[in-house]
């Protein structure tokens, strides 16, 4: 392509605090459609921290470009110091976290009353996973009216973001998601057989009394709150096993079930492993926070076994509650009380129906292409 040609193609950025492994497929496949339509799309990012940085799941990708923030704790709040502005300063566009606290998303909904940058912001939009603060939930409605496009993660969001005061024809809901093509194969490709071969490490497993937990082992899942509760599983039916495809700071709570031979942790799951689990397991264990796995429960026809706890993220909304959803209430009695009730019955068979990759890339360009014709 000439150099005339690139000075007519329009460049977009998107920040993000990180990019995790399961971002890229979206990132790439997104970068694509919009290069179709003359678009040079950037993903600026900052490395993970905390909790994040313990999964071991960031990409470092030649298209990303990176930055530092630092963190600092004002009481619950955490206020992030430095911006990736010299990075999208020179783009048509930029798509920033909705977050209260978050300088990039602030300064550029700020600038763009003066410069010819259009801002769009991206995220859950409510206050899925924590009690919002009062100060950022003022920030944040004023971000949603101020943006010229609102892209909400799932329809629960795009109505808040209405509510809020979005023009609804600026709002985009995004279908949040992730690439499921390697794991549709497995689930395909991988029978009985080779599901025992792959789960061989953890010994013979009985399906109706066996549970899987795939994730990230660390506070927003609850890991203390499920020792807990197979403690008191263990008690009334030993027989009963989680195995266990994550790895997280909080892994050592759950020594003492794998110790006695309750849990397997079998690390992390790639698609043949998960495929397997879903063979060999008849439900996902999610005390904590559900999001992305509501989309591999999904995919693997499991349901999720939780609690009423109200800090689920926006993906739970995929979930039927009743069905591929089943709830106890908030206690770890209460949720062992589920396992063990659930474990009387037959596996329950789900259909595999769950937002799709392409869906999401494609409501997220249309969004894009709506934010630089706005």
């Amino acid at each position: 392509m000439g150099q005339a040609d690139n000075k007519l193609r329009a460049k977009v950025a998107i920040v993000q605090p990180y990019v995790p492994t399961y971002r890229v497929a979206f990132f790439e496949g997104l970068r694509a459609r919009l290069d179709e339509h003359g678009i040079d799309l950037t993903i600026i990012a900052d490395d993970p921290d905390g909790s994040q940085s313990g999964r071991n799941d960031a990409a470092d990708l030649p298209w990303v470009e990176h930055f530092s923030q630092r963190q600092i704790p004002l009481g619950r709040r955490t206020v992030r110091l430095g911006t990736a502005y010299s990075f999208w300063k020179g783009c048509d566009a930029v798509v920033v976290g909705h977050l209260g606290s978050s300088l990039d998303t602030n300064l550029a909904l700020a600038l763009s009353t003066f410069r010819n940058i259009k801002v769009g912001v991206w995220g859950h939009i409510g206050s899925y996973v924590g009690d919002p603060n009062p100060l950022d939930a003022l920030v944040e409605r004023w971000q949603v009216r101020k943006a010229l496009q609102v892209f909400a993660y799932t329809p629960g969001g795009a109505r808040l973001a209405v509510e809020l005061g979005a023009d609804p024809r600026r709002v985009t809901t995004v279908m949040n998601t992730i690439d499921t093509t390697a794991l549709d194969d497995a689930v395909a490709g991988v029978d009985d057989h080779e599901a025992a071969e792959l789960l061989a490490s953890t010994g013979e497993i009985d399906r109706r009394k066996t549970y899987a937990f795939i994730g990230g082992l660390d506070a927003s899942k609850r890991i203390g709150f499920l020792a807990d509760a197979l403690d008191r599983v263990w008690d009334q039916d030993p027989a009963i096993r989680l195995l266990v495809a994550g790895r997280g700071e909080e892994e050592s709570l759950l020594s003492r079930a794998s110790e006695r031979g309750q849990v397997s942790l079998v690390g992390y799951a790639d698609a043949r492993i998960k495929a397997a689990l879903g063979r060999k397991s008849r439900a996902i264990l999610m005390p904590g926070r559900i999001g992305l796995i509501a989309v591999d429960a999904l995919a693997l026809g499991l349901p999720v076994l939780s609690t009423t706890w109200p800090y689920h993220a926006p993906e739970s909304e995929y979930l039927e509650l009743g069905e591929s959803l089943l709830q106890s209430e908030d206690s770890p009695q209460a949720y062992a009380d589920l396992i063990l009730s659930e474990s009387k019955s037959e596996p329950r068979s789900l259909p595999r129906e769950y937002p799709r990759l392409d869906g999401m890339i494609e409501n997220f360009a249309s969004g894009v292409l709506s934010l630089l014709a706005s």
